[in-house]
Order: C-alpha cells, then sequence, then structure tokens
C-alpha cells in the first residue's frame, strides 16, 4: 500500500528533527569528487544569485539559508520555509548576521500557503526530490510572479549506477526522498522554461580513484582535476545528461 501525503510529510520531519540519516561512508568519497564541482558550482551560483538583488526570495525547505548570499547579494526580503522544526531553527541562527530582513516558517512545500505572485524568486539546495514534485513545481509557479525566477540545486538517479548505490545505501537518505527522473524534469518544463548545469560523473569515478591514492587528504590533485574537466567538456552533450549525479536547474515562469 502506497503511503499518504501526511505520512511520507510525517517521516521526512521526523529523520530531519531527529538527524537520522547516515552519511559518514560517502563523506571522504565527496570531499574528492566534489573538490573541484563545489567550485565550479559555486561560481555558476554566484552569477545566478545576482538577480536576487532587490528581490523578494522564498526559499524552500533546504539546508543552505541565508548562507547562499554573500555580502553582494541583498534580496530586498527572504522567507524561509521547512517542514523540520529542527532545520528551521537551524535556518533562524543563520539569519542572524544578514542585514536583509528574513522570515521563517513552519510549512509543506508541497501546499503553500503564501498568496498567488508573492515573490520574484524561489530557490532551494536539494529539495524537490523530497516532494511530490507536481505539487511543488504547481505550488512554486503560483507564488511567483510573472516572469518570476527559479533556481534549484538536485541530486539526480537517471545512471543504472547510482541507482546501484541507492539501492545498497538507504541510509543516506530518508525513505521517501527520489532524487530527479526524466520524468521529473517534465513537470518542471509544463509550468517553466528553464536550462541546466549537470555535476559529477566522471568526477566520482576519479574521485574514487584518487581517494584511494591518497587517502582522505589532498583533494586538490591532478586526478580529481582531471575528472572534472571531463565533466564540464561531456556535460555539454545532451545525450550524456543521465550519466550525472546533480544538477543546477534554472529558469522562468511560464
Amino acid at each position: 500500500m502506497s503511503k499518504t501525503r501526511e505520512e511520507i510529510n510525517q517521516t521526512e520531519k521526523d529523520y530531519w528533527n531527529e538527524g537520522k540519516l547516515e552519511r559518514s561512508k560517502i563523506k571522504k568519497l565527496r570531499r574528492h569528487a566534489f573538490f573541484y564541482s563545489y567550485k565550479r558550482e559555486k561560481k555558476i551560483l554566484n552569477k545566478l544569485l545576482e538577480d536576487f538583488n532587490g528581490q523578494d526570495v522564498l526559499e524552500i525547505g533546504s539546508y543552505t539559508w541565508a548562507s547562499w548570499f554573500t555580502e553582494n547579494i541583498k534580496p530586498k526580503s527572504l522567507t524561509c520555509i521547512n517542514i523540520s522544526e529542527v532545520e528551521l531553527e537551524s535556518g533562524k541562527k543563520h539569519a542572524i548576521s544578514k542585514s536583509f530582513p528574513i522570515k521563517h516558517h513552519l510549512m509543506d512545500a508541497n501546499a503553500l500557503t503564501f498568496e498567488d505572485e508573492s515573490f520574484d524568486i524561489v530557490f532551494g539546495g536539494a529539495i524537490l526530490h523530497h516532494l511530490d514534485i507536481e505539487k511543488s513545481i504547481g505550488h512554486v509557479h503560483r507564488v511567483l510572479k510573472p516572469g518570476g525566477k527559479i533556481v534549484f540545486l538536485e541530486p539526480l538517479n537517471m545512471n543504472p549506477f547510482y541507482k546501484i548505490y541507492r539501492k545498497l545505501n538507504p541510509k543516506e537518505r530518508t525513505p521517501d526522498e527520489h532524487a530527479l527522473v526524466s520524468s521529473d524534469f517534465k513537470i518542471i518544463k509544463e509550468k517553466f522554461t528553464f536550462d541546466h548545469y549537470f555535476f559529477d560523473f566522471f568526477s566520482v569515478l576519479f574521485g574514487f580513484m584518487s581517494l584511494k591514492f591518497f587517502g582522505d587528504k589532498n583533494y586538490d590533485n591532478w586526478i580529481n582535476k582531471l575528472g572534472s574537466n571531463l565533466d564540464v567538456f561531456f556535460s555539454k552533450i545532451p545525450f550524456l545528461h543521465s550519466l550525472f549525479a546533480r544538477v543546477i536547474i534554472y529558469g522562468s515562469k511560464k
């Protein structure tokens, strides 16, 4: 029997409130595999975030909160929501040092209660794959002003090797999350015109080799750099997009 949305929401809340995820196994590999891709991601995000200046921004349920913003990026306002009380409190702590107004709401991103056309931009880090894509994207579209923009960072689950890895390591994620697949992109495309940047295929393979060679140190090395450079090159080829592990989605409301 499939779970109801309420049951899924409660499981998600419990996992984040109680810190149930176990990711120690993957952390060493990530430090190698993502060393250069995080630098590339930050450079891309810094450019995309320039559009946030002077705008009313909504962040839905992500782990990053106001830490996304540098001193040069100042939205008119930032509204943050999360289904987890613990995560929401974490967001409030991050917000203290920011110079722009930030509000926090305990809220389900599948059923936003904001009025229509309330925000210029909606963004989030690793959140859509925890949601009912059709419902959440529908609400994101509704609360955005005409021409409003989206920016999301999401994991992908189209590569068969990643699918196997996820099956073998269930404790690294919540039971009902679903990293994005091609059908999710089709749903987003119904409401938004968007483009994307893909990350982490060769970087994962070469990161594994780098970890074996260097151990948990010296991440700035030629093996990781080669993997990253191959990712940048091959991510420009559309039919290879399904190989990658992560994506930045950015676009505008139709």
